[in-house]
């Protein structure tokens, strides 16, 4: 008679699952700071670890990394962390990404007890000004391209059920897009540049990289009437980096 199969020990522990190492193109291992962990000095940060939409593509088409612009090296604030230099610095194009929701700014936002950053920054595969190299933004999924006319730094895309993406700091004069487009999943929106004006109306060009929004109807409990605000999209963008990188 054959033995039968052994019957796991109930005692014994579940198998620890294996970690996963993930790697861009040039091999780097992908790693992140936990969501809310801000560089010091750089404002109270904001603990969210929801996936809001865990269907998005990532918004760039090549590697990045998400950083602090203000709070790092090239940053108007570097010397706050010892960062004094310019933002080409190879420190700024490496992981671990760092989330900048809720950063210290001027800016009133529901999820930031001070005001704060209202998304996160996201620096492109190369530093621009040093490569000369062009980074395309794309629809992180199917949608309007809405508010673009007059828009000075911004490009907006909602979808069908509402959901509402901010772009800044595109080359505005070379979109790939126009007013009231239709945009499918992965279509380029335009180049990452350094586009961005003052309350005056100045050019007062930023550093090279995509700030990127995701507004969703939020509620901070069942007894809070949900408002149509910002929302952190730090862990969404996580999960769909993990995602891209294990496509490649």
């Amino acid at each position: 008679m054959e033995p039968g199969p052994i019957e796991p020990d109930p005692d014994e522990p579940d198998p620890i699952p294996e970690e996963e190492f993930l790697e861009d193109s040039e091999g780097r291992e992908f790693s992140y700071v936990p969501v809310g962990d801000l560089l010091p000095n750089s404002g109270p940060g904001h603990q969210d670890t929801t996936i809001y939409r865990p269907d998005i593509l990532f918004p760039l088409e090549d590697a990045a990394f998400l950083n602090s612009q203000v709070y790092r090296y090239g940053g108007s604030q570097g010397s706050l962390n010892g960062m004094e230099g310019w933002q080409c610095e190879t420190s700024n194009y490496d992981y671990p990404w760092q989330d900048t929701f809720c950063e210290s700014r001027s800016r009133s936002q529901i999820m930031c007890p001070d005001g704060g950053h209202e998304g996160v920054d996201i620096r492109p595969a190369t530093c621009i000004p040093e490569s000369g190299a062009t980074h395309w933004a794309v629809a992180v999924e199917d949608g309007r391209i809405v508010g673009l006319d007059g828009s000075k730094y911004t490009v907006r895309l909602q979808t069908e059920d509402g959901t509402l993406y901010r772009y800044l700091h595109l080359k505005m004069n070379q979109l790939a897009v126009a007013d009231g487009q239709f945009v499918t999943k992965g279509q380029r929106i335009g180049k990452v540049s350094n586009d961005f004006y003052n309350s005056a109306g100045d050019l007062v060009p930023t550093t090279y990289h995509l700030h990127f929004e995701m507004y969703q109807n939020y509620a901070p409990d069942e007894e809070t009437d949900p408002v149509f605000d910002q929302v952190n999209p730090y862990m969404t963008l996580v999960n769909a980096y993990e995602k891209k990188l294990r496509a490649q």
